[in-house]
């Protein structure tokens, strides 16, 4: 294909172009103090600690999960950053609540169901909280501004406050739990096949856009096979296209072909897009991206600084015609938090 043609079709191909789906409605993010909550599309919620500017890389992180369910299942997640000895004891405001032994990983803290509850409310009424280790160490502590703020934010968000299940607001209330089933994505199993547009086609597809000017020596131009599609082949194509410190964008492309040899080349489509991921010219970007194949998911995973404690992140499904919001997860703020918090999610069932 030369290259007039190429850009005739690409700008042919864009007018075309059927509109995007309506957006999906996502979850909130909730600050207060220390503290951030946020809830997603089925009220499942999630409370995470955050850095001040008084507190070192010492200071604990948690993370405390609430199910929206008539038991409202609790867990709690607590990360230490040298995590010393084998045992360990949790006190709030000097009264030990918990204690235990250290697992492995990047949480070596982790409770659920009646000893999550009783951390939480504890927490959520207290000033301080200290993890002590073997030989009465202190492994980690940091103050407890904003919790009450937040479990009180969960609370509200899954009619718990005044109830018996509440995490702060605890009363007498009958509760009445709100209904978020979660959304089911039915999408058709991509086929085995290996048909691609050849380096020839790409080659053209990056000479009519825009981001031949833009592409990174770090990411590469590639495609995938999307299987075969109502009698014509599709593909996946992504195009380096900008890039910063620790950001690598990439443009999506659907080329279909009903012989495998001559393709033409659309943006990408998606049911949602973070802020700011499509161009004027319609063209979509994810960042850092990854192709999943085997469960016909592709992810973008934006970090607001190099640490990794802010920015957003989804995952989507390919369902044959676009791209469908499968998860998302985001930190606004920057404040020493890499747990951040759920907005959306989907279960996929993938039907052959």
């Amino acid at each position: 294909m030369t290259l007039p043609v190429a850009r005739a079709v690409f700008a042919i191909s864009l007018l075309a172009m059927p509109l995007q789906a309506a957006p999906t409605e996502l979850g909130k993010q909730f600050f207060h103090k220390d503290w951030a909550a946020a809830c997603d599309n089925t009220l499942s919620c999630e409370a995470v600690s955050l850095m001040n500017d008084s507190q070192d890389d010492s200071m604990p992180t948690i993370s405390v999960f609430r199910a929206n369910d008539a038991v409202g299942s609790v867990q709690i997640k607590i990360s230490i950053a040298d995590p010393k000895g084998d045992r360990y004891r949790v006190l709030v405001d000097g009264r030990q609540i918990d204690n235990g032994m250290l697992a492995k990983g990047e949480f070596p803290i982790r409770l659920e169901g009646a000893a999550a509850m009783k951390l939480a409310r504890a927490m959520g009424r207290g000033r301080k909280l200290i993890v002590r280790g073997t030989d009465n160490i202190i492994l980690g502590q940091l103050g407890l501004n904003g919790t009450a703020a937040a479990f009180t934010h969960i609370d509200s968000v899954q009619n718990r406050a005044g109830t018996r299940t509440a995490l702060f607001a605890v009363g007498k209330r009958a509760l009445r739990a709100k209904s978020a089933p979660l959304p089911v994505i039915s999408a058709k199993r991509i086929g085995k096949q290996d048909i691609i547009p050849d380096a020839g086609a790409i080659v053209s597809l990056v000479e009519g856009s825009d981001c031949a000017a833009a592409s990174s020596v770090v990411t590469e131009n590639s495609a995938y096979s999307l299987g075969k599609h109502e009698g014509t082949y599709q593909a996946l194509v992504m195009l380096s296209c900008g890039n910063g410190a620790y950001n690598f964008s990439s443009a999506p492309f659907i080329g279909t072909s009903t012989d495998g040899k001559k393709w033409s080349f659309t943006p990408a489509r998606f049911d949602y897009l973070a802020d700011g991921n499509t161009r004027k010219d319609g063209v979509n970007l994810l960042v850092n991206s990854s192709w999943d194949a085997e469960n016909q998911q592709i992810s973008s995973y934006a970090k607001g600084r190099g640490i990794g404690d802010c920015g957003s992140a989804e995952t989507y499904v390919w369902d044959g015609a676009m791209f469908r919001l499968v998860l998302a997860y985001a930190m606004d703020e920057c404040r020493g938090s890499t747990d951040w918090m759920t907005l959306w999610r989907a279960k996929v069932e993938l039907r052959d």
